[in-house]
């Protein structure tokens, strides 16, 4: 993931160096996923909200921001960006995931599930993207086998809770 967004970082700056221009929101977009990856949320923060207060309309500001929320720790805010995002584009399965992430730190394991499923069944390759998953799903045991193990782990749980398991 790092690998592609250094990739995108450098061709948006070589657009913007050939006279193309970058808009003002796009730079806030590169500049919050640029903080995020250099390890400054709160920077990043800063940056979408940025992006958001240009173009409250898309989507890339409210899912940058509710992951830089959830990598603060903040999961019920980070949930609620989490939620518009998917108002303005219900088909992106990174934000599913993201969410179910955020539901399984708060301990509610049935909206994880719920969401981890509609990720995978909007991209089922998105269990094979490296970065993030490792990152969001830390909170768990199993964490380094990917978003369909932590799927399996969660259903489990809540078998158990109700005394399927």
């Amino acid at each position: 993931m790092k690998r592609l967004l250094t990739v995108l970082i450098i061709s948006l700056l070589l657009f913007a160096g050939c006279g193309l221009g970058v808009s003002k929101y796009d730079d806030a977009i590169m500049d919050g996923a640029s903080h995020l990856n250099t390890g400054k949320p709160e920077k990043a923060l800063e940056d979408f909200n940025r992006a958001i207060e240009i173009k409250p309309q898309v989507a890339a500001g409210y899912l940058g921001r509710a992951n830089t929320l959830q990598i603060l720790g903040r999961y019920a805010e980070s949930i609620e960006d989490y939620n518009i995002t998917l108002e303005i584009n219900p088909k992106l399965a990174n934000a599913y995931v993201n969410r179910a992430s955020a539901y399984s730190h708060l301990g509610q394991y049935e909206k994880a599930i719920v969401d981890y499923e509609k990720g995978l069944e909007l991209d089922p390759d998105i269990d094979d993207k490296p970065g993030f998953i490792s990152r969001m799903l830390s909170n768990e045991p199993n964490t380094d086998k990917g978003i369909r193990k932590h799927l399996e782990y969660l259903k489990q749980v809540v078998n158990e809770r109700s005394g399927k398991g």
